[in-house]
């Protein structure tokens, strides 16, 4: 891997959102990374420090496995290409306990033309920790990666190594230096491909993607439920038109499974976005489709912060040279809650979504504009009941105080009532506070929900004040701030 040789370009995505009223997000920043060639995001994931990394491909002459890390802001910090091999893509990606990220897709080895299955574990600096390609007489590509509760690696993609030749589900798990556990292939004898995995209650894993047919090429949205030993528990399949496939799975925090995806019949140009929710035994719960006279396909989603689901994909008008991106919001039932398409004259396809720490949204995919080509896209969105914190000093105390105690104010925005607030000094906690009480509208005093006031002890020289809230999602955010205390003034209080 080596640094990306073509100019690595940060442009703001001019977006303009026709949003429900009901839309619980508006637009932070948007971007986009790009040279000369065709480049796509397929994947995207925060990672812990709160800096966010896209992976998918860049082709000029050839198309090579590239990934980009951006600050919160959406401003790049580095781009990596991977140009060993004659074709590489990333397709799915994680950050694992370790705080390393580790990528899943395929490559085709030069002077080869059968595709392999690809691994690979970098830091988040970009430096390769190792990278491993598995694969038999046949094709096998990669396309989602997990973590698995014992620190290995499970892995759904598709393989052609087999005696029909067909691709198979290909299901796979490694251990932490990617060494391969096992593997298993499921398929139906046509051309099948798993596209999304989770890791259930019990260890086990539940995959989706489509299964083929021989009935004139139509295809299968399916769930399929394996063991932690690789060995499939039940399956379901989902036939609602001709052609449907899952996108994307998770296993919910109240042990339910719920797959998104898309479905279209031969007769009508335009794919739904597809939505099925089932028990830990494979019973269907509900199925729910959304479209109307226009193109839409899921091809992410998230169990959000409260419990609801959050689906990525695009939508297409009449217009085919026109696309966008497109959230889909659904409560537990699968009702509709609203649905958020952000509009250019231009060509946009979402392809991953993530929830971020704030409780917002990164989308990312690729956007085509005429005259310019394929870029990798990225859109952040941010809640729009955001929990916000000011701090307020006496003027004499912004830097520095003579006195062992310090007096301070704060103000707390929040939509809802918050948990807790706790102040702690030079790691040691000196209060915890959880009695608020909300300002009535027509009381409050330069727009402040609810305004605090706190005392801490000092001691002599530098201290380190941390305030950390938790807020009405039971999202925990701090800030820190810095007060010196000057020696040889212990008279004054």
């Amino acid at each position: 891997m080596r640094p990306l040789t073509y100019i690595l370009t940060l442009v703001t995505l001019l977006i303009l959102g026709s949003a429900d009223v009901r839309a619980q997000y508006v637009m932070e920043w948007a971007q986009t990374f790009g040279g000369n060639g065709w480049d796509e995001a397929n994947t995207c994931i925060e990672l812990r420090n709160g800096d966010y990394v896209i992976a998918g491909f860049a082709k000029l002459e050839q198309k090579n496995l590239w990934i980009v890390k951006m600050r919160n802001n959406g401003e790049g910090r580095w781009g990596k290409v991977l140009d060993e091999y004659l074709s590489s893509s990333a397709n799915g990606m994680i950050q694992d306990s370790d705080s390393n990220i580790v990528v899943v897709g395929h490559a085709t080895r030069k002077r080869e033309y059968q595709s392999n299955l690809l691994i690979m574990k970098i830091d988040t600096t970009g430096n390769i920790i190792w990278q491993k390609t598995y694969g038999g007489d046949g094709d096998e590509e990669g396309h989602a990666i997990i973590e698995c509760k014992d620190g290995g690696y499970a892995i759904a993609g598709m393989t052609s190594s087999n005696a029909d030749v067909d691709p198979n589900w290909y299901i796979m798990k490694v251990d932490h230096n990617g060494n391969q556990l096992w593997d298993q292939q499921f398929g139906s004898g046509s051309p099948d491909c798993a596209l999304s995995i989770a890791q259930t209650y019990d260890d086990g894993f539940v995959v989706t993607g489509y299964l083929g047919t021989n009935d004139g090429g139509r295809k299968l949205m399916s769930i399929v439920k394996f063991s932690a030993d690789g060995t499939d528990e039940w399956s379901q399949w989902y036939y609602i038109n001709d052609w449907c496939a899952g996108t994307s799975i998770v296993a919910t925090r109240d042990s339910m499974i719920v797959a998104a995806g898309y479905t279209k019949a031969y007769t009508i140009t335009d794919f739904d976005a597809l939505l099925v929710k089932t028990d830990m035994n494979g019973d269907t719960l509900w199925t729910r489709t959304f479209g109307d006279e226009d193109w839409q396909e899921a091809t992410g989603l998230i169990e959000a912060y409260d419990n609801t689901f959050v689906l990525s994909g695009f939508t297409s008008s009449n217009r085919k040279d026109h696309s966008s991106f497109l959230m889909m919001k659904f409560d537990s039932r699968g009702n509709l809650m609203w649905n958020q398409a952000f509009k250019r004259k231009s060509q946009d396809y979402a392809k991953s979504i993530v929830e971020t720490r704030d409780n917002g949204i990164l989308l990312a995919g690729t956007t085509f504009s005429f005259g310019k080509g394929w870029d990798m896209a990225v859109l952040k969105m941010q809640p729009e009941e955001r929990t916000e914190l000011f701090f307020s000093f006496p003027s004499d105390s912004l830097s520095t105080t003579l006195r062992k105690t310090l007096n301070f104010e704060m103000c707390l925005n929040s939509f809802g009532v918050p948990i807790e607030v706790m102040v702690s000094v030079n790691g040691r906690v000196q209060l915890i506070d959880n009695d608020f009480q909300k300002i009535a509208a027509e009381d409050l005093k330069g727009g402040c929900d609810y305004p605090l006031s706190y005392t801490v002890n000092l001691r002599p020289g530098k201290n380190i004040i941390k305030v950390e809230v938790v807020d009405y999602k039971n999202y925990t955010f701090e800030k820190e701030i810095e007060v010196y205390r000057l020696p040889g003034y212990d008279f004054i209080r």
